[in-house]
């Protein structure tokens, strides 16, 4: 296993930055807005639309970083699903706005694989 060294920098920085300031965020809230948050992400809603994405992404991240094709084949498979499921779920608010979630996600998608 031969990991490159500006992939793991790139790596770091990518979900590096984003974690330390989300965490910084949360514990900064008061205890109340700490447990809407909570109450936010353990819905189902966010685990089936956003979490879907993001951990598709991290895991495509991995496989990318230690050339497993495996581990990249299934965030990208969470990834289409989270997109699909996102795109469903604002079909009924907006129109533009789940066709816009679907063109943005596929192009990613496309970035990352190809």
């Amino acid at each position: 296993m031969n990991i490159d060294t500006m992939s793991l920098v790139i790596f770091v920085i990518t979900w590096g930055i984003p974690t330390v300031m989300v965490v910084r965020g949360y514990l900064k809230m008061n205890p109340d807005d700490k447990k809407l948050a909570m109450h936010d992400f353990k819905s189902r809603r966010f685990i089936f639309t956003i979490g879907f994405i993001v951990i598709g992404y991290f895991l495509t991240h991995v496989g990318t970083l230690f050339a497993l094709s495996f581990i990249q084949l299934i965030g990208v498979t969470l990834m289409i699903l989270g997109g699909i499921l996102s795109m469903l779920t604002t079909w009924k608010k907006s129109k533009i706005s789940s066709i816009l979630i679907l063109v943005v996600l596929s192009i990613v998608i496309y970035i990352n694989v190809f």
